[in-house]
This record gives structure tokens, sequence and C-alpha cells, in this order.
């Protein structure tokens, strides 16, 4: 099959107060890590010839080997707008569709510029078009009322009109249904997938040297931007009483973001510098395989979020996810037995925690379910598979 995927968005921007960020080039490193690039890739290697659609406003600074994969880098239009870092607006995208001669095109979230874009040029019989949602709430505030209306109304129209919506979680999909999409266009779910040969189980010990850490700790590690929506202060307010019940935890904070500095600033004021550790600078693939390996549990305090791959990173690598952050998290991975829910309250939070480092037994068991719940549901290949059934093409 002739594949196109339509990714125009691939890296989350962290929005100022000033709203400086939106109009701002989002470029990267290069690309190669990227979803949607691994998922293109594992199709190309099924046979399918792939292209990957995606706003110039990420182009990358430069670009990795892709063997065979093509990347159009679209450009982007009236960004005053339509800011990059929330809806690009790429009108070439209709004609590219069109004249790529298609026979399957994947967009992203109903409520989405460039799905407006792809359902306009897929409008005939031969051309099958889907859309992998991952919004599973209706967004705050103004956003959300339009969220609502257009989900009513164009929306409809173009989940009418598709073959398919693919929920990358349960919760999506209730979302979807909920929202007066219907139930006989939504596919089965498939997740976001992981490299599960990258981010596996490895030896603690080891991987603690790797970041001269003591074996005997007991390792809190919570991973994403450090914006106040990822609840990173909750965290550190938690390891007061933390430290309470057990003086040696240490809670380590990967990634940078404009609360880095408020962070550290938390940490040297209430005296947690042995118990909190702020890691800022970048780590490529392998070590972040590692620090995931040192930790005991995975730990989501997020505000608001989506649904957290530093989630589906930790259980492929068998640690077990201790989330106060539900949705998502709550339906694919706590209910399915590889993590349990945490209160909001940093004192409830650091009790929960607690009982969870108490009890070793119960973490290994959640950690063992959380590596099979990788494998089975996760893993790149079993997206790449399960793509290509609903896709209707044959291997």
């Amino acid at each position: 099959m002739k594949i196109g995927l339509v990714n125009l968005i691939t890296k989350t921007a962290d929005l100022q107060a000033d709203g400086s960020i939106l109009n701002a080039r989002l470029t990267m490193g290069d690309d190669s890590d990227l979803n949607i690039v691994e998922m293109g890739r594992r199709l190309n290697a099924r046979g399918h010839d792939v292209t990957i659609f995606i706003s110039d406003a990420y182009r990358p600074r430069r670009s990795a080997s892709r063997e065979g994969l093509r990347i159009e880098y679209l450009p982007t239009r009236l960004s005053w707008m339509f800011p990059p870092s929330l809806a690009p607006f790429t009108p070439a995208l209709s004609r590219r569709l069109r004249q790529a001669d298609l026979d399957v095109v994947q967009s992203g979230e109903v409520f989405q510029l460039g799905t407006c874009l792809t359902w306009s040029a897929t409008r005939r019989p031969e051309t099958k078009m889907y859309i992998w949602q991952e919004l599973d709430v209706l967004m705050r505030g103004p956003a959300g009322w339009w969220q609502r209306r257009f989900y009513s109304s164009l929306g409809k129209k173009i989940a009418e009109g598709c073959a398919a919506i693919i929920p990358r979680s349960r919760s999506a999909h209730r979302h979807l249904v909920e929202s007066g999409m219907a139930e006989n266009k939504m596919a089965p779910v498939v997740h976001s997938g992981v490299d599960t040969m990258l981010f596996r189980p490895m030896n603690k010990a080891e991987s603690r040297q790797r970041f001269d850490l003591e074996e005997d700790r007991n390792i809190i590690l919570s991973i994403g931007r450090l914006h106040t929506n990822k609840g990173m202060d909750t965290l550190v307010r938690a390891m007061c009483r933390v430290r309470s019940s057990d003086p040696d935890a240490l809670l380590i904070i990967k990634g940078t973001g404009p609360e880095e500095a408020n962070l550290r600033h938390m940490v040297n004021a209430m005296g947690l510098q042995d118990n909190v550790m702020v890691i800022s600078e970048i780590l490529d693939r392998k070590d972040m395989a590692l620090l995931y390996n040192c930790a005991d549990l995975l730990a989501v305090a997020s505000r608001v979020d989506l649904f957290p791959f530093t989630a589906i990173e930790a259980i492929s690598c068998g640690i077990p996810v201790a989330t106060a952050f539900g949705r998502g998290l709550r339906t694919d991975i706590v209910e399915q037995g590889a993590g349990v829910m945490i209160r909001k309250d940093p004192d409830d939070m650091a009790a929960d925690i607690i009982a969870l480092l108490e009890n070793p037994v119960r973490l290994d068991i959640l950690g063992r379910e959380a590596r099979e719940l990788a494998l089975r549901d996760f893993d790149h290949e079993v997206a790449a598979d399960r793509l290509v059934e609903i896709y209707g093409g044959v291997e």
C-alpha cells in the first residue's frame, strides 16, 4: 500500500505566560527518534510505501538516515493566526496528498487543522482516510467550547467520511463516543509504540552505577517537561514526608523547561538536596533506558496532560507507574495491572508512595505485569501490525 501519515506537530511546546513560544520555530536536533518516524519505518519494513507529512515549523537541524522513508516538511502559513505549536496551518497538504495518489492516509485528532485538510483531499473512494486519536478530553476554556461545537458539526462529517477512527487509548475511545462519534466508526485501540528491545529490563545495580547512585536506595523517577502542568512541584513537596519515613529515598526529576529554576529553589529551600536530584542535561536513548532501570517506580503527578510517553517507556523497562493523573493512564496502564493510582495532595501522595516502596513484592509483580503489557500492547511491531490489519492490507 501507499500510505501517508499526517503528523504536523512532532514536539510539545512549553507555552509561556506571554505566549512567545506560539510563533517560534520549534526546531529539534534531528527526527530519528520521533514516534511517527519509527512507525513509518516499521510500515516500510512490511513492504509498504510510506510518506510522512510534518509542518516545517518542526524541521530538524539535521535529518537522520530514514531507510527509504520519505518525510515532507510542509510550508507553514499564517502563524500569527494559527500558532504552529497548537494548530499549524499547512495549506499545501491537500495538494500534496492528492498528488501522492495514496491508498491510505492517516491523520491525528479529529479536532485538528491537518485533519480537515486531509479530509478535503481524500474524498474519493480509492483513498481511505483514518484518524489516529490521542485526545481524550475536551480542552479547557473557550477551546473546549469550540471543540464541542466542531465535534457536533464538521467533526461529525469528517468522522462519517473516513474509513475509521483509531483510538490510542480506551479513554480516547470513550471520549469520542461520548462526543457524538458513531460507535461503528471506532477501530480497535492502537497505542503509541515503543522500542521494547531498547527500553527493556536491565540489571538495576549496573544501571545505577552509570549515574553513581547507591544500590540500596529507594528511587522514584519522574520524567517530563519541567512545566507547571506536569506537577513536579507536588512531587518535591511529597518528598518531605517520604523522607521522614525513608531518609535515603531519592526522587530523580529528569527534564528541562520553564519550571527548572523554581524546582531547584524548592529543593534547596526545603533542605531536600540529598533526596531530590534534578537532571537537565540531554541523555541519549540508551542512557534514558538505563535511567528508567535505576528506578523502583515512575511517578506521574501531572495536572494537565494527554498520555505521557514516559509511562510507556517505563512499563517497557518493567518499571511500574504510580500516577495521580487518570484518563488513559488509568484505563490502559493501571487497570491493566501495570501501575497504581495515587492521590493528588502532597501528603497523601507521599503516603501512597511510601506504601508502595515498603512492599517490594507488590512492586515486582507490578513490574512484571508492566513488561508483559508493553510487549502485548505497546510494542512498535504490534502497533504496526494492528494498523495494517485495520487498513485492510496484506503484508
